[in-house]
């Protein structure tokens, strides 16, 4: 079945890619508690559907994929043993729902992406700056700010709605997205990221820098290569800090840059099965996805048997 075409509310992508165990986890800690009768948990399959649901309406693509990791990535945690290491273990729950997710995704999507030892996000930012280069206008949905670093005029970023907003829709953020929320250019992020950390994966920054500090240092000299060139003309004790922490920045330039090189040519679209995806629903008693579902893409409740 071809993928339906609604009612345009926001600037078109011929392609959405799905960051999946960010939209998974989100969803998890979003809904709460929902189980089916037999008691398997179904709050992640639940967030999950109705994100994408939300964010196909709103992008309009010709065809979607999603990107699961499959293990930490090995060179990044050579170069810092504490990457991604503060983070909480996945609850019982959440990881129960996992494998359902990802099949979920399956019928949600025209492909399932994942590589043992590679990050989603590196297989993700891959496959999408080969889609622009290729003419294709690429949606991506993700809370992961290191996105911002390939955002352009074909690649926007769709983000979360803030926490206590009270909305459920996912904003786009393009180059002017990017500039307006951390003051300086999408190819400056990884230096931006650099300098102030990343708490969500446990990258530190330069003690005592923060965004304020970092974006004025890039916008009035560019780069940190240039920033150092000038640590004479910085606040006598960030200068001191930049000064001793200098020998790191280049790690954690290798730890934010996304690898670039994994994908080289355009994914294989699939045809579509609505009918299984209703049928997925009703497994896990989603009954109220089924009707949204069935009105989205045009179907009747007879399609599921057929």
């Amino acid at each position: 079945m071809a993928r339906p075409r609604w009612p345009q509310k926001y600037p078109m992508a011929h392609i959405l890619f799905v960051d999946g165990h960010n939209i998974a986890f989100r969803a998890y800690y979003g809904v709460g508690r929902l189980n089916r009768r037999d008691g398997f948990p179904t709050g992640a399959l639940y967030g999950y559907a109705s994100t994408v649901l939300r964010l196909e309406e709103a992008v309009h693509p010709e065809f979607s994929a999603a990107f699961f990791d499959s293990g930490r990535s090995v060179e990044r945690t050579q170069l810092l043993p504490d990457y991604k290491a503060q983070r909480r273990p996945m609850p019982e729950e959440l990881r129960l729902q996992l494998p359902q997710v990802r099949r979920l995704a399956g019928l949600m999507a025209s492909a399932v992406v994942e590589r043992p030892g590679v990050e989603a996000d590196d297989l993700l930012a891959s496959q999408a700056v080969t889609e622009a280069k290729l003419g294709n206008s690429v949606a991506i949905a993700s809370s992961d700010k290191d996105f911002a670093q390939i955002v352009s005029p074909a690649i926007t970023l769709w983000r979360p709605p803030a926490a206590g907003s009270h909305s459920f829709h996912w904003v786009p953020m393009g180059p002017d997205g990017v500039r307006e929320k951390f003051a300086v250019e999408p190819s400056q992020i990884v230096d931006y990221l650099s300098l102030v950390g990343d708490a969500a994966d446990n990258v530190p920054g330069v003690p005592q820098v923060g965004p304020k500090t970092a974006a004025k240092w890039l916008n009035s000299y560019g780069s940190i290569e240039e920033i150092l060139a000038h640590g004479d003309e910085l606040p006598p004790n960030l200068a001191k800090n930049l000064r001793e922490f200098a020998s790191n920045l280049e790690r954690n330039r290798r730890l934010i840059s996304f690898d670039l090189s994994l994908c080289q040519t355009p994914m294989e679209r699939h045809s579509f099965d609505w009918p299984a995806l209703l049928e997925f629903f009703r497994e896990f008693e989603l009954f109220s996805l089924i009707e949204r579902a069935t009105k989205r893409y045009g179907l009747q409740q007879r399609d599921l048997f057929s």
